[in-house]
């Protein structure tokens, strides 16, 4: 059976640990935390929305969807529900012998209308013998378009990904979190509260259930996915997961057979329990009417699956493991295949401070900044853009200074079809031949001329 690795971070939010990699796929300091300062709150969507009204983001190693699920949470929260707001009418007075009031009207701009209406009775306005035009208006703007949301999610582990809109947030974390496996590292990690308590982070109910709605919309073969079930209703995993969406799954795997002879008292228990869960179904469904919204699971190699790919992308994501990891995916030849597919306003946003990263964007053409952390007070995370002006916080002299090191080598992987263990080994061997100072003489040189 397919294992899974979870346990709780600080923000409420579930993490997963790869033995595989022997690495964390997320900061125990808070997974959803973690996604919403290094990808979200630095890409300023908000500015983005206010003279845009499409959008297409790349998230590379999608995982169990933090980034993008974070993304559709702040669109939720922060975009739409002001685009909705902006779209309300006005009132504009023209000075005219006639009345007239468009017939359309926004029901839920009550009070508008209301006073329309009041004031008219006060006044006893007649169509034709006053001298005020009265006119409600819809605003004729960007506000009042539909928004197009193109998100393209590649990832190898199908598993992780058809789980993604299952895991819990918002859970309140008792300070000895006990977790299903016995991993030191983390269990003293979960135990730091990085000198402060982080509030629980949850997301919208809408948030992952239109995830469900589209992951099933493009992969129906989820609902027969035996590892899938198996996995989603094992005892020991049930606490990470949110049983009103396991529910959901239920139904729509019921939905699915329903023209299939099944028992009466089957239908009506799932009518019973539609109608119980509907609720939140119908306002994540009312909310995709307001969007056209593509999502476009991809289970392979980002590379293969980007070398076939014909889209021009706003934002990337790129959120792999750590280079030492899993290099394929930070070489500067991968890059050179972002900067093809990048707009050219667009921007990438990576968690990693490395070198090597840095120098490979550079050498692939990009101009490269620093994302600064303002609830962390530090910088951590890198962008990589086409266009500099996008650019707040540029490289230091400090920081430039290490990408001439040994350090600043970077990976390679010149057919985008290597090994992991290829491409390292090959590293490792530019590294050891080079004539460059290494990184830490160049730090101690740096320290003595600052002192």
């Amino acid at each position: 059976m397919y294992e899974l690795y979870p346990y709780y971070t600080n923000d409420g939010s579930v993490g997963l640990f790869s033995p595989e990699a022997d690495d964390i796929y997320h900061s125990t300091y808070g997974a959803l935390t973690e996604a919403y300062e290094k990808f979200v709150l630095p890409a300023d969507f908000e500015k983005y929305f206010s003279k845009n009204n499409q959008i297409k983001i790349l998230d590379i190693c999608f995982g169990i969807g933090y980034n993008t699920k974070s993304f559709l949470n702040y669109f939720l929260e922060k975009i739409l529900e002001e685009k909705i707001s902006k779209k309300n009418m006005y009132i504009e007075t023209i000075d005219t012998d006639n009345i007239t009031c468009n017939d359309k009207i926004y029901t839920d701009n009550v009070n508008c209308e209301n006073s329309l209406h009041e004031s008219m009775e006060k006044t006893n306005f007649s169509n034709k013998n006053e001298k005020s035009d009265i006119k409600i208006r819809e605003h004729d703007s960007v506000e009042n378009k539909k928004i197009k949301i193109f998100i393209k999610a590649i990832d190898t582990d199908k598993n992780l990904a058809f789980l993604s809109p299952f895991f819990v947030t918002g859970k309140k974390i008792r300070r000895k979190e006990k977790i299903n496996f016995h991993q030191d590292k983390i269990e003293k990690m979960l135990q730091k509260q990085n000198g402060k308590k982080l509030p629980k982070k949850r997301l919208k109910d809408e948030t992952n259930i239109i995830l469900l709605e589209k992951i099933i919309e493009n992969h129906p073969e989820i609902l027969e996915d035996a590892e899938i079930q198996q996995i989603l209703y094992a005892k020991k995993y049930r606490r990470y997961f949110d049983r009103y969406l396991r529910g959901l799954f239920k139904f729509y795997k019921f939905e699915k057979g329903k023209y299939t002879p099944l028992s009466r008292l089957k239908a009506y228990l799932h009518n019973i329990y539609y109608r119980y869960i509907s609720k939140r179904q119908k306002k994540a469904l009312n909310t995709l009417k307001l969007l056209d919204f593509n999502f476009d699971l991809k289970i392979e190699d980002a590379r293969k699956i980007l070398s076939a790919d014909d889209n021009i992308y706003n934002f990337v994501f790129l959120d792999a493991f750590t280079p030492a990891k899993c290099p394929c995916l930070w070489t500067v030849d991968f890059f050179r295949l972002l900067y093809s597919h990048l707009d050219e306003d667009g921007m990438i946003l990576t968690y990693s401070n490395a070198a090597n990263v840095r120098s490979a964007f550079i050498e692939a053409g990009f101009f490269v900044g620093k994302i600064y952390n303002d609830a962390a007070g530090k910088f951590m995370g890198t962008i990589a853009v086409k266009n500099k002006s996008l650019i707040k916080n540029e490289l230091s002299e400090y920081d430039l200074g290490l990408l001439k090191t040994k350090a600043g080598i970077f990976y390679r992987d010149e057919n985008l079809t290597g090994q992991n263990e290829a491409i390292i080994a090959a590293h490792e061997k530019e590294v050891e031949t080079s004539a460059r100072i290494s990184s830490s003489k160049f730090i101690k040189q740096w320290k003595r001329v600052k002192s």
